[in-house]
């Protein structure tokens, strides 16, 4: 009997001994799972005349030149390349990896622009986030004459001269090769002609890409005003449609299409634009980027 009762006091100290340990290690929680971000949902930051979701990552600075001929009509301007031509010079930075900032001089109107863009959600593998949510703000002042820009009364404001856009992107990469951007987007003009009676411009977009090989893909972007203003049809504005083909090779980008855009602004774009697909007036186009990082 004695030799039963230390085996029960000895395995019964034993078990003390080791109930800390088994409470620490139930207690103790388990690592988290670390997200991985989806990555390189499109090359660029902009498609063809749309800003996409991409932006520059934290201390790596863009350079971009985008430019626009003329509509293509006959042999008499070589089909629009010695047309009068548009075109725009930009910089981005970025601030964090989901802060960046952007500046831009474009040569109608002589409009100079700067803009922000945030991500708000990204894509995540696996279980998670399934799109990527990103704002963009901009804000553009053209330098031509002040007389440009007289209210109905004849006066100027230096305020006339300031446009401003806001975009809502959200975009999947569906798979290795392909993604697909949504957005809406909202204008306002300080002044505009007295014949399209409003100042606030609602629009719509998309943005596709297509990437058959390791450097080079199909680009797509499309417009629409939803709130046109009902004007004569020689100046509504008509949906923007765009299809390209892109290289890219990690830090250049190059972008060349068929467009019926030809503002680059997106503001401009969208609310301007009378050039119609369905009437096959097209102008060429092309985008050359370069990334730093620091």
């Amino acid at each position: 009997m004695k030799k039963i009762t230390s085996y029960i006091t000895h395995y019964s100290v034993l078990l003390l001994m080791l109930l800390p340990a088994v409470s620490v290690a139930q207690d103790e929680p388990a690592a988290p799972v670390k997200k991985e971000f989806v990555r390189n949902t499109f090359e660029y930051g902009i498609v063809i005349n749309n800003p996409t979701i991409e932006a520059p990552r934290k201390k790596s600075l863009d350079f971009v030149i985008q430019h626009r001929f003329g509509k293509i009509k006959d042999e008499k301007d070589l089909f629009g390349l010695y047309a009068s031509a548009n075109i725009r010079m930009g910089l981005g930075y970025g601030i964090t990896d989901r802060l960046s900032i952007g500046v831009g001089a474009t040569k109608r109107n002589m409009t100079y622009d700067f803009e922000a863009k945030y991500a708000i959600l990204r894509q995540t593998k696996g279980s998670g986030c399934p799109v990527s949510v990103t704002y963009l703000g901009s804000i553009s002042k053209s330098s031509t004459a002040n007389d440009n820009f007289l209210n109905s009364d004849g006066e100027y404001k230096p305020a006339y001269k300031y446009t401003y856009f806001h975009e809502l992107m959200i975009a999947r990469k569906i798979t290795s090769k392909l993604s697909l951007q949504v957005a809406g987007t909202y204008s306002h003009f300080n002044i505009i002609d007295s014949i399209y009676q409003q100042h606030d411009f609602i629009g719509a977009s998309m943005v596709g890409r297509y990437k058959f090989s390791p450097q080079s893909s199909i680009i797509v972007d499309f417009d629409y005003l939803v709130n046109a203003p009902d004007v004569d049809d020689a100046i509504k504005a008509k949906p923007n449609l765009s299809i390209g083909y892109e290289v890219s090779t990690g830090s250049h980008q190059f972008q060349i299409f068929f467009s019926t855009a030809d503002a680059i602004l997106e503001h401009d774009n969208v609310v301007f634009n009378t050039n119609d697909f369905t009437k096959r007036e097209f102008l060429i186009g092309f985008n050359i980027s370069r990334n730093w990082g620091f």
